[in-house]
């Protein structure tokens, strides 16, 4: 993964923590985001508000993983488990104020 950057060492180390066959769909995920960047398109990951996007891992586990295209990268924002069919608030606005620390 050339493009793909983490904002903060403990989204990369949440996201490796978790069980093997999850983590596994993740780092798949990853390489194919780095691969097709802007391209990328649903079912695998839609946009959520201005310059922020959402990445679906389905596995045992539900997980998402905001992250955004900046300077001809893709920074990794913020990854979290999703327990419901919302997006919880207050994980979307760890991934705002990262976006805004970012730029």
């Amino acid at each position: 993964m050339k493009r793909v950057k983490f904002l903060r060492d403990d989204i990369y180390t949440f996201l490796l923590s978790l069980d093997d066959v999850t983590t596994a769909k993740i780092i798949n995920s990853l390489e194919l985001l780095d691969e097709l960047g802007e391209q990328i398109r649903p079912p695998r990951s839609k946009k959520v508000i201005k310059d922020i996007y959402e990445l679906k891992i389905v596995s045992n586990l539900s997980v998402r993983i905001f992250f955004t295209f900046y300077k001809g990268e893709i920074w990794i924002l913020h990854a979290f488990i999703k327990k419901s069919q919302k997006i919880p608030k207050k994980e979307l606005d760890v991934a705002v104020y990262r976006l805004n620390c970012l730029q």
